[in-house]
């Protein structure tokens, strides 16, 4: 089947998106208007993303409020992210897709392939103005983490950087988060 359309509009593309059957092994994601496949990692980035939802529960968040892969538009700059982990506020309701921006305290993104741009600019920016409290990216590549906190006019007031092997602490929607980082597995 052949769609012919001269221009999709942000909704048409979150609708496109949304449908899309993605082939095994594939993430999609809209970036400024343009929807990007790209190939899901290994073993580690999964250990991480489990490591992080691990902590999600131990403070106390019932599983459904620590979200993977689930859409979330960004319709400032016609983006639209599936985050690794989303850490979901108190008053965000179970089962909505897609997932509204302002229902997220904290992303956890773990840096894969050549994405490492996407999570390391445009994403800290999109998470800072929808008002997302703590943004983790943690990069096996560099066996590091950057924690951004507290967005205030649509930037993050603070930013801070912790090697794998360090306890990594932050309060969201009141909640505080423990992320031990000593057995997050490291890529050469």
């Amino acid at each position: 089947m052949t769609l012919q359309h001269d221009v999709f509009t942000y909704e048409e593309l979150l609708g496109v998106l949304e449908r899309l059957e993605t082939p095994p092994g594939f993430k999609s994601e809209l970036l400024h208007g343009e929807i990007i496949l790209s190939p899901q990692q290994g073993e580690e980035h999964s250990d991480i993303i489990q490591a992080a939802q691990e902590a999600a529960r131990a403070a106390g968040l019932p599983r459904w409020r620590s979200a993977s892969d689930v859409l979330t538009p960004f319709p400032e700059n016609g983006s639209g992210f599936c985050p690794d982990v989303s850490l979901l506020r108190r008053s965000a309701q179970r089962g909505v897709k897609p997932r509204p921006a302002a229902d997220i305290a904290a992303v956890v993104e773990v840096v894969s392939g050549d994405r490492g741009a996407n999570d390391y600019g445009v994403k800290v920016d999109e998470y800072a103005r929808a008002g997302i409290d703590a943004y983790l990216i943690a990069d096996p590549l560099k066996g590091a983490c950057k924690l951004y906190r507290r967005p205030v006019d649509g930037a993050y007031e603070t930013c801070e950087d912790f090697v794998f092997g360090d306890v990594v602490r932050f309060t969201a929607d009141d909640t505080e988060f423990v992320l031990d980082t000593s057995d997050w597995p490291r890529l050469t």
